[in-house]
């Protein structure tokens, strides 16, 4: 197996690779270019012990990367670059609160009321 800091030399060789520790024991992975712009990414240091999750880092920061320049548009047809799973802190499923259905519930209350009129 491959140090997991090493594939991410592979994968941005065009790019100043830098991995430094924070204070919340994530790591902040930064990309600088040749321009000199740069791309930071906080990366939790538990992912860097799965060669999927390090794979699934690399893709995000191409994708980052590519909708930054403008080569990705999120709600194109055909477009494989866009995850379909939301970002979790503990790593489970995202549960739907009240509040987060709020905004669907209010839409829907104005048909429930439509129906329950009687039309004179």
């Amino acid at each position: 197996m491959k140090l997991p800091f090493t594939a991410f030399y592979d994968a941005f060789a065009q790019y100043q690779v830098v991995v430094k520790p924070r204070p919340d024991g994530s790591l902040l992975l930064t990309l600088t270019g040749q321009d000199g712009e740069a791309l930071c990414k906080a990366v939790d240091n538990e992912a860097f012990y799965s060669d999927a999750r390090v794979r699934q880092v690399i893709r995000e920061l191409q994708r980052d990367m590519k909708l930054d320049a403008g080569e990705v548009h999120w709600h194109d047809k055909g477009i494989d670059w866009v995850s379909r799973d939301l970002p979790t802190y503990q790593g489970g499923p995202i549960h739907m609160t009240a509040a987060k259905t709020l905004v669907a519930r209010r839409k829907l209350e104005p048909r429930q009321q439509a129906r329950r009129t009687p039309v004179a």
